[in-house]
């Protein structure tokens, strides 16, 4: 069973494809929207996560920062640990590290491993040269606290590397997986029963550490007065998915400021799933949904939503 007695987390996706000083200005918004982190995609063809991040740490002071995911296929492991402790220590110790094997994309052909296997050897790797960084600086310039690590992913192995060495898991997809060519800027959306039961392999793998793990998924979120209606168009495009299941989909969120804030919080009890990386509307925007959950998460007599950002030794 899930940990509802867990908080939210809310981060904010923003966009490595517009200018630094865009994504700058997003980042100090969603800072003062109530986000908990602002992300950045590690993508072909886009600015940097781990450069563009440094930038936002000097024009922020709270908001963690993140890359979602850092696509461990394009990096050296020992170097990439170097770069990371350096944003940990430009940010005052604001660092989350989010860690994927990465999508073999055509113009990454050549790039990263084209081998799943090998991919997969990558991100353990890396995982490895972090946890000796944590250890010891090595050639990194020193973290200042062990940061939170989140491993994302879709397959049974991924899920028992989150479950032994992670402080999270991040739902990248679920399988099985449809055989569909989508339109650019849509992802493939899971439904909710085999989300339900791929977590639940997630925390049977974690045995006595399931309690520990925090859950997240990057979530696109439409805000609209009629959601059936928008749903309807949007299985148009996801024809394996009804209009219920897509609003039902862990990966996107439809419906009023109000309802949205309801099916975050409906996740929490079904799924665990605390951690929500919005992308979509502007931060002022979500701002609402979060402060509308947190309200709701208070008048339950839960605990605070926030988490420091740093790990306690073992």
């Amino acid at each position: 069973m899930p940990d509802t007695r867990r908080g939210f987390r809310f981060g904010y996706s923003g966009s490595a494809f517009t200018s630094a000083d865009e994504v700058v200005d997003t980042a100090v918004r969603a800072e003062r929207a109530g986000f908990d982190t602002f992300t950045l995609a590690d993508l072909p063809g886009a600015l940097s996560p781990l450069v563009t991040l440094g930038a936002v740490a000097q024009a922020t002071t709270a908001i963690g920062l993140a890359p979602f995911v850092l696509n461990t296929g394009l990096w050296n492991p020992a170097t990439v640990a170097r770069e990371l402790a350096t944003l940990d220590r430009v940010s005052g110790g604001r660092l989350e590290v989010n860690l994927g094997s990465g999508i073999p994309q055509p113009a990454l052909s050549g790039v990263i491993p084209a081998d799943k296997d090998a991919r997969f050897d990558r991100l353990q790797v890396t995982i490895d040269a972090l946890a000796a960084a944590f250890a010891a600086p090595g050639i990194t310039p020193g973290f200042t606290g062990r940061p939170r690590l989140l491993v994302a992913g879709g397959a049974d192995r991924t899920l028992r590397l989150a479950a032994a060495r992670a402080d999270g898991f991040i739902i990248a997809s679920v399988p099985p997986v449809p055989k569909v060519q989508l339109p650019p800027g849509h992802l493939v959306l899971p439904g909710l029963a085999a989300t339900e039961e791929f977590l639940g392999r997630l925390r049977r793998y974690a045995g006595d550490r399931a309690g520990q793990l925090e859950v997240g998924t990057g979530a696109a979120v439409v805000v609209t007065g009629d959601a059936r209606a928008a749903a309807a168009e949007l299985a148009a495009v996801h024809t394996y998915l009804s209009p219920e299941q897509i609003l039902a989909s862990p990966k996107i969120l439809i419906g009023t400021v109000s309802e949205i804030a309801g099916r975050i919080t409906d996740r929490r009890t079904r799924l665990g799933l605390t951690y929500h990386v919005l992308r979509g509307p502007a931060p002022e925007i979500l701002g609402e949904v979060i402060s509308e959950v947190r309200q709701a998460f208070q008048a339950d007599g839960s605990s605070s939503s926030r988490w420091s950002r740093k790990v306690a030794p073992s």
